[in-house]
């Protein structure tokens, strides 16, 4: 079965349970992956496109597991039924799509025990609408594959709301209370401590647990750091570029600005591997 570290990964980050459906399965190895290693006894593998469906078939006919996973035509979670499945996976698809069949199937998905997520693109914007829509991420991994970075996480639907209606206002108070960190994260995982924080850093924490992961920040995630000294490389060249220009546009001075934004975060995440060098 032709797995790759990417597809491993996300298999990797399920909870053990009774059924899960997995959206946009493509050629079905996730869903084959789940049940060969006793992860999920029944898979409802779904594509809103016949063809890939079709591959799907065939490979789950190819190694006889038709009597665990079953295939189905849906958009997002519209062909799936109430109760009948514990946790959604969306995998290699772009964040938008992924934000949207949260949003479309939220009653559903609602309900459910987890769900893997692990979007192609705008992930920032994927962990900001999971944080807003009360999720908890409780675990993350990212791999490197084929020249790319792939972050993925699982999170947990209604957690972070029932936690945050517990704990009243405003930082300092639901830090003393419970230790929760911004996104959910227990104070006992984070890289920093709630108590060195400002409000006005609060806003630069849940910009950066967004853009790179509460929980990859927390454990100090060796492919986020050679992720995070990428971007800093790709970031500074494209700053010298635009400053060895003689007169900057209005345009460009703001690019510049946001670049050292961007720039100040990667070393304000950094600071976690010092931390736990």
């Amino acid at each position: 079965m032709l797995l790759s570290d990417r597809m491993r990964a996300v298999a990797g980050l399920v909870q053990p349970c009774k059924s899960i459906a997995d959206i946009g399965c493509d050629h079905g190895y996730v869903a084959m992956e789940l049940v060969r290693s006793n992860i999920c006894r029944h898979v409802i593998a779904m594509d809103i496109n016949s063809g890939p469906l079709d591959r799907a078939k065939r490979n789950i006919i190819d190694y006889d597991m038709q009597d665990y996973i079953e295939t189905r035509l849906s958009d997002g979670v519209s062909a799936l039924r109430e109760g009948e499945a514990e946790g959604v996976i969306c995998a290699g698809m772009g964040g938008k799509l992924v934000i949207s069949i949260l949003e479309q199937g939220k009653r559903l998905i609602g309900e459910m025990k987890q769900v893997i997520l692990q979007p192609q693109s705008e992930v920032d914007e994927v962990r900001g609408y999971l944080r807003k829509k009360g999720y908890l991420i409780d675990r993350e991994d990212i791999i490197y594959e084929d020249g790319k970075y792939y972050p993925m996480m699982r999170a947990l639907p209604g957690a972070f709301g029932k936690l945050e209606r517990q704990i009243s206002g405003n930082l300092e108070q639901k830090c003393k209370k419970s230790g929760v960190y911004i996104n959910g994260i227990p104070s006992s995982r984070q890289p920093f401590h709630i108590s060195e924080v400002s409000k006005g850093e609060a806003q630069r924490l849940t910009r950066v647990q967004d853009t790179y992961g509460p929980c990859l920040l927390a454990m100090a995630h060796p492919v986020l750091k050679r992720y995070l000294l990428w971007q800093k490389a790709n970031f500074e060249n494209i700053r010298n570029n635009l400053l060895s220009q003689q007169q900057l546009t209005e345009r460009q001075q703001r690019r510049v600005e946001e670049l050292d934004e961007k720039l100040s975060d990667i070393v304000f995440c950094l600071y976690c591997y010092f931390k736990y060098k």
